[in-house]
C-alpha cells in the first residue's frame, strides 16, 4: 500500500466512516423493514456502512451486488429489499418483474439519478446518458436516427475495410514479436477505436496503421469508467455533494485534454455543419438536435458543451464496451479451440457460398456466430449491472408491494448470468444455450426497452466482422501470459478495466 492510500484509508476508518455510518443511522427510516417484510420481501438490512468497508477494501460495484443477488437466491426468493444511504433499494431476480421494470411499464421508471447524478458536471451533466424526463426522450429519439439497420448496413464496408486492416497490423505483430503472443485487448482497442472515429465523426483514426498509439488512442486512453476506490471518488463525490460549486468551478470527472479535443471537434462541426438536418455524420446530427430543441432559449447557453458531452458521451462509452467484448471474444476462443473451428467452419462455408467476399446480409445470416457473441457477453458483460428509480407509486405484480417514488431496483448481471436456474452449468462457456432457448431478460448485456444501449446494432456488425477477418486468417491459442478475466471483474464496469488479454496467433495459410 503506497504512503497517499495509508492517508486515505486513515481518513476512512477514523473520519469518513463514522461519519457515513451516524448519517445512514439517522435517515434510516425504522419503517423499511417493516414495509418489505409485511409485503412477502426478504429485508436485507441497511448495506451501507458495510458497502463502503467492503468498497476500501478493493471489492468493487459489480462484486458486492453480485454477492446481494447470490443471498437472495439462496433464499429462493424473487426479490428482496434493502437500505442504501437513505434510500430503499429493491433487487430483482424474476424476470417477469424485469419485463415490467425495463419495457412494459418502463414510463414508470428512470434511470438512477440520486446515488451518483453528476448533475453538477458542466460536460457530463449534458449528455444523453445522464438526461432525464422529456429533455431525454427527445434527444433519444434524434440521436437513435444514426443507428437504424439502414444506417448499420451501410457502414458495412467501413467495417470491413477495418477487419483487412486489423489482419495486417496482427500479422506485423507477429512478424515484431509471435513468442509471447498478442495483447489482443489493444488490438480491439484500436479496432473499435477506428471503427468509432469513422462511422460516428468520420475521422481516420488510424490507429491500426502504427503499433505505436495514435493521438486518438492517447485521448482516449486518458478515458477511464472505474471509480472503484478511495482515490478515484473525491472528483465525483464532489460534483454530487456540492454541484453548484462544480458547476461555477467548471468540475468535470472527464481528463480536459478529452474536453479540449472534443471541444474543438465540436467548434468545427458548428462552424462548418450550419446544424445541417442531412448531414451524413453524427457530429452533424448532434449539431441539429441542439439547434432543434434548444435554440433560443435564453437558460440554454451552452451550445458547444452540450454538443461536446454528447460527441463524447456517445464515441468513447461505445467503443469501451465494444472493445471489451472484442477482447473476450478471442479469449475465448483461444480457451476453446471446439468452439473456435466449427466458428471458423461456419466463416468458410459463408465467404465460399459469397465468392471469397463478405457481404452484409450473408454474414447476418451466420446463427453460429451471434450464439458465440451471446454467450461472450453472458459470461463477461462490458457492464455489470442495470439500476431504475421509481418516478411514482408502482403496484409490483402479482405482490401486494406497492414500489413509493425514490424507490430503486437494481439489477445484478452478474448474479442473473450466473444463476444456475436461468443458465444450467452457468460457469462452462457453452454458445449452445443460445441455440434458440428463450433468454428473455435473464440475459441483459445491453439491457431492453427503451434504454437500451443505442448503439447494439453497430457494436454486433463491428465485432462479427473481427471475428471473421481474424478467424479466417489465424489461429488463436492461449498464451503462457493468458489471464482468466474474471479475477478483474470488480467495477461497476467490470472487464474493461482488465490489465490484458493475451492470446497468442498462428498464421493461417
Amino acid at each position: 500500500m503506497s504512503h497517499t492510500e495509508k492517508i486515505l484509508s486513515l481518513i476512512y476508518f477514523y473520519f469518513l466512516l463514522p461519519v457515513f455510518t451516524l448519517y445512514a443511522y439517522i435517515v434510516k427510516n425504522p419503517k423499511t423493514q417493516k414495509y418489505f417484510e409485511s409485503n412477502g420481501l426478504l429485508y436485507l438490512g441497511d448495506i451501507s456502512s458495510g458497502y463502503a468497508t467492503d468498497f476500501l477494501n478493493g471489492i468493487g460495484t459489480t462484486e458486492i451486488w453480485t454477492k446481494l443477488y447470490n443471498r437472495v437466491k439462496q433464499e429462493k426468493a424473487d426479490f428482496a429489499g434493502g437500505d442504501f444511504i437513505g434510500h430503499n433499494f429493491i433487487i430483482a431476480r424474476k424476470p417477469s418483474f424485469i419485463k415490467s421494470v425495463l419495457v412494459k411499464d418502463a414510463s414508470n421508471f428512470d434511470r438512477v439519478h440520486s446515488l451518483l447524478s453528476l448533475k453538477g458536471d458542466y460536460i457530463v451533466s449534458k449528455s444523453m446518458v445522464f438526461m432525464q424526463g422529456e429533455d431525454w426522450k427527445k434527444t433519444r429519439a434524434k440521436f437513435e436516427s444514426a443507428f437504424t439497420p439502414s444506417k448499420v448496413k451501410r457502414s458495412f464496408d467501413q467495417a470491413n475495410q477495418l477487419g483487412k486492416n486489423l489482419v495486417a497490423y496482427l500479422n506485423r505483430e507477429l512478424d515484431n514479436d509471435s513468442e509471447k503472443g498478442i495483447d489482443f485487448r489493444i488490438a480491439a482497442h484500436k479496432f473499435s477505436l477506428d471503427s468509432a472515429g469513422s462511422s460516428t465523426l468520420s475521422l481516420d483514426t488510424a490507429s491500426l496503421q502504427t503499433r505505436e498509439p495514435s493521438r486518438f488512442e492517447q485521448i482516449s486512453a486518458k478515458f477511464f469508467l472505474s471509480f472503484d476506490n478511495f482515490t478515484n471518488w473525491w472528483k465525483p463525490g464532489l460534483i454530487q455533494l456540492f454541484p453548484r460549486i462544480a458547476t461555477y468551478f467548471k468540475i468535470t470527472v472527464i481528463d480536459k485534454e478529452i474536453v479540449q479535443f472534443y471541444g474543438h471537434i465540436a467548434k468545427e462541426n458548428m462552424k462548418n455543419s450550419g446544424g445541417d438536418k442531412n448531414s451524413n455524420d453524427f457530429g452533424g446530427l448532434v449539431h441539429s438536435t441542439w439547434q432543434e430543441l434548444y435554440w433560443g432559449h435564453v437558460d440554454r447557453p451552452d451550445q458547444e458543451e452540450w454538443i461536446t458531452a454528447n460527441l463524447f458521451g456517445m464515441l468513447l462509452p461505445g467503443y469501451k464496451t465494444t472493445q471489451t467484448l472484442m477482447a473476450m471474444g478471442a479469449y475465448v476462443l483461444a480457451i476453446h479451440q471446439d468452439v473456435q473451428d466449427k466458428l471458423r467452419d461456419e466463416i468458410s462455408a459463408m465467404i465460399e457460398s459469397n465468392g471469397e467476399e463478405f457481404n452484409f446480409a450473408a454474414v447476418n445470416g451466420m446463427t453460429y456466430i451471434d450464439m458465440v457473441i451471446n454467450e461472450t457477453l453472458r459470461m463477461y458483460s462490458p457492464v455489470g449491472l442495470l439500476a431504475r428509480t421509481c418516478k411514482k407509486e408502482y403496484a409490483v405484480p402479482d405482490t401486494t408491494l406497492v414500489l413509493k417514488a425514490g424507490d430503486i431496483i437494481v439489477i445484478p448481471l452478474y448474479g442473473l448470468h450466473y444463476d444456475e436456474e436461468y443458465h444450467p452449468n452457468p460457469e462452462v462457456f457453452d454458445p449452445e444455450r443460445f441455440s434458440g432457448a428463450n433468454k428473455d431478460f435473464t440475459f441483459l448485456p445491453f439491457s431492453q426497452g427503451p434504454r437500451n444501449c443505442i448503439g447494439i446494432r453497430m457494436a454486433m456488425v463491428q465485432t462479427k466482422m473481427m471475428l471473421c477477418h481474424v478467424l479466417r486468417n489465424f489461429k488463436l491459442t492461449p498464451s503462457p501470459e493468458t489471464h482468466n478475466p474474471m479475477k478483474f471483474i470488480k467495477s461497476a464496469f467490470p472487464v474493461m478495466d482488465s490489465e490484458e488479454v493475451v492470446v497468442c496467433c498462428a498464421k493461417i495459410e
